[in-house]
């Protein structure tokens, strides 16, 4: 033991104190705090957004054997008296006090004074206690405790138990706000935190926020502490065109790289069901996880069809695994019925977004050498869409390839087999399927491309041959194998302009391409690609439609490309690009059964961004037909008061998509602070060709020092669709359009924060991120 005027400093342990994590709000709350896959700590700021005059300084570091007082009276017995500026430092902490009396022999503060504890990061501001040096047992009279890592205010009337163990706050109030009246406030009778199973409980609670009393509760368990603990989650409440939605999750802590929710739905008008998610990390570090969404009686869906016995599901698992060089990877997704993510959209689970057309079922196993790559899968597809198939499964499809890299010369060979079957959509008829092929597929492509210097230019020649067979199973007769060769050759420039505060890029750019003409009209469509929707002079497409069409072209394209760094943080880039094609698209026009004459084209494409505003356009117009084939424009500004974007979209020549083959529409958002700490939240997607308004939002929040809550309004126009009615008729552009009835998804949703205690949903600012993702 010492005594002396010196501080000597030592660590400090770790924090004994956790965040109190309250759950009892019915509304709606973000599980993501129990997130395992980032855990990020808290700021001593962070979630107050304000400094709060109440919070003490806290030091981190304490000398355990200290003892030091300006008068020190050692009595016979060991008892020492403290008066005036005393300090103890003990195992984690220390106490100052105006007095206190120190049992030498028991290591016993008793009679303290006006004290303070500081221990693990935490402070305890007394009236009058005592505490047991060695065994961290305390009493504590008339107090306030701060529990840093949240930014948690405790008044009590008293405080009894252990520093490592248990706490018990007596006639108590909680807060994270400077001032209660203009933000929230729970008095309670008792407070219980268990700090070994971090758990605490408050007794006879009342809520209360601007000074209005809003909740009473007997009894609330709740998590003390920011690790991940298995109890019930925050409910949520949603009003929706189906009646009330209510969730009630529980969230289960498996081990440290996995965990499972199961959240209980009662929906008004359709029942009771339930949602799971179970995550899990492997020694990829993939966010890996399999959802699954359960109706066993869809009230709504057994009256509009009039079925007894159907239960609606949906599942998906997704993960990823590596050993070495192997790779492995299942992304698997099945739904009892193809309306069922419509019908039940979810926020607890990542099945589907409520706009996509398929469910991915892909199984595949890769390894990965030093030149050389190959590849197994099991691919298939489901509809959720009634009014399209489901596609072809590849079973399997085998990808193997070689590339050989030196400075002037590079050149790979790749081989893809595949066996495709037919995955029957069981809402539609047999009859509805055009095409009904099923066979074998082997395309092999061998590519070299060699590059020269010239001066101040790059010259690059690249060769192609691409090799179709096939093996269909209802024709006897061998099919033709069919070799399609194809050139490019490219000149281009890379001119630089330094400066002190700017960096200029200019790339100039000639290529010319030739893919020589074969009829392909009798080869099977196998895999159709969504993603190779789009205009039909996309620059960089060998393959039309996925790989069964190689559509024959010759062209000559300029491009020229500017980019300039202006500052840090802008830059301007601009690209001007004329392409005349020599020829048209045999394949192409006998595909589409219409005649596209050689095209002209003009194309551009600006972006600038800098720190407030991030706007772009891009447009492709053709000269011949003397239309836009595409255009997208969009501008996003960020001001210290109002954030507001923009973005409009338009496309042609997309075939399959609708009579029309185009899509045109706009999105606007905006969120503008209002004074006093209110903020308006609104957005609005359209489809400007029929001029119906796809999918809004509109609502409003306010947020002080210690206070956020958010109350807005959603509305999705959705199609409904009666397959029974129609279930006989061969589809086509009309009925479609007679089958559709519009149907409003709309729902209410309330989000409120309590900052220091709950976590708040960040979904409202990213409603239309994956709205036309599928286009």
């Amino acid at each position: 033991m010492k005594f002396t005027k010196q501080q000597t400093i030592t660590n400090s342990n770790k924090s004994l104190f956790i965040l109190l994590l309250f759950a009892f709000t019915q509304f709606q709350l973000s599980a993501a705090t129990f997130a395992f896959y980032e855990q990020k700590p808290f700021n001593d700021q962070s979630l107050q957004g304000c400094a709060n005059p109440s919070y003490p300084l806290i030091e981190e570091k304490y000398e355990s054997s200290l003892i030091d007082a300006d008068k020190i009276d050692i009595q016979s017995n060991g008892t020492i008296f403290l008066e005036g500026d005393v300090l103890i430092g003990f195992a984690g902490g220390k106490m100052n006090a105006s007095s206190a009396t120190y049992v030498q022999n028991q290591n016993y503060v008793k009679d303290i004074q006006n004290g303070n504890i500081n221990h693990s990061g935490n402070s305890f501001k007394f009236l009058t206690g005592s505490l047991e040096q060695d065994s961290g047992n305390l009493g504590l009279i008339n107090g306030k405790a701060y529990l840093r890592e949240r930014n948690l205010l405790i008044n009590f009337q008293s405080l009894h138990g252990n520093l490592e163990q248990n706490l018990e706050f007596k006639n108590t109030s909680l807060s994270s706000c400077s001032n209660t009246s203009e933000g929230w406030e729970i008095r309670a009778n008792k407070i219980l935190i268990n700090n070994q199973s971090e758990r605490g409980y408050i007794h006879n609670l009342t809520l209360k926020a601007f000074g209005k009393t809003i909740l009473k509760l007997p009894y609330l368990p709740f998590p003390a502490t920011t690790k991940r603990l298995s109890g019930f989650l925050e409910p949520e409440l949603n009003l929706g065109s189906d009646g009330v939605d209510l969730y009630t999750p529980y969230f289960w802590v498996i081990s440290t790289k996995s965990d499972l929710t199961i959240a209980p739905r009662i929906l008004k008008d359709r029942g009771i069901g339930f949602e799971t998610n179970y995550r899990y990390l492997t020694k990829s570090n993939s966010k890996n996880f399999f959802d699954l969404l359960f109706f066993p009686k869809d009230k709504k869906f057994r009256k509009q069809y009039d079925l007894d016995d159907h239960d609606r599901w949906a599942f998906r698992l997704k993960e990823k695994r590596s050993l070495s060089k192997i790779s492995t990877s299942i992304d698997w997704a099945k739904s009892s019925d193809s309306m069922v993510l419509l019908d039940l959209p979810s926020s607890h689970t990542s099945i589907a977004n409520q706009r996509d057309h398929y469910l991915l079922q892909s199984i595949s196993a890769n390894i990965l050498l030093e030149n050389f790559s190959a590849s197994i899968m099991r691919q298939g597809f489901q509809s959720l869409n009634p009014f399209i198939a489901n596609g072809y499964i590849k079973k399997p499809e085998v990808r193997i390839e070689y590339k050989k890299y030196t400075h002037s010369l590079s050149y790979f060979a790749k081989a893809n087999y595949a066996d495709f079957d037919i995955n029957r959509n069981k809402y539609l008829p047999p009859n509805t399927l055009k095409n009904n092929q099923t066979g074998k597929r082997l395309i092999t492509e061998i590519g070299v491309e060699t590059t020269y210097a010239l001066g101040y230019f790059d010259l690059s020649i690249n060769g192609l041959l691409i090799n179709k067979k096939y093996n269909l199973d209802d024709s006897k007769a061998p099919h033709k194998t069919n070799s399609i060769p194809s050139i490019e050759v490219k000149i281009s420039s890379l001119l630089k302009q330094p400066s002190a505060q700017s960096l200029a890029i200019l790339v100039p750019e000639i290529v010319y391409q030739k893919t020589n003409y074969k009829n392909q009209s009798r080869d099977p469509i196998f895999d159709l690609h969504q993603s190779n929707f789009g205009n039909l002079n996309r620059l960089n497409t060998r393959y039309f439609f996925g790989k069964d069409r190689v559509p024959d072209t010759e062209f000559v394209l300029a491009r020229l490309k500017w980019q300039k760094k202006i500052s840090n943080d802008a830059r301007l880039n601009i690209q001007l690009i004329k392409k005349n094609e020599l020829e048209s698209s045999k394949v192409i026009n006998e595909m589409l059964n219409k005649t596209f004459e050689k095209d002209n084209q003009i194309g551009t494409n600006i972006y600038f961004e800098n720190q407030i505003i991030r706007t772009y356009i891009e447009a492709n117009f053709s000269q011949k037909r003397n239309e836009l084939n595409f255009g997208k424009t969009g501008i996003e500004i960020k001001l210290p008061e109002t954030r507001l974007s923009f973005s409009r979209n338009f496309q042609t020549n997309i075939p399959l998509l609708n009579y029309k083959n185009e899509i045109d529409f706009v999105e606007l958002s905006i969120e503008k602070l209002i004074s006093n700490g209110y903020k308006l939240i609104s957005g609005l997607s359209k489809d400007l060709d029929s001029n119906k308004n796809l999918e809004t939002y509109f609502g409003f929040s306010f947020e002080n020092c210690c206070l956020t809550f958010k109350v807005y309004a959603s509305d999705k126009r959705l199609s409904e669709y009666n397959l029974l009615e129609y279930q006989a008729q061969q589809f086509n552009n009309a009925d479609w359009e007679k089958m559709i009835e519009v149907e409003n998804k709309s729902r209410i949703n309330f989000e409120f924060e309590l900052k220091g205690l709950t976590g708040i949903n960040k979904r409202i600012n990213s409603f239309f991120s994956n709205t036309f993702s599928n286009l």
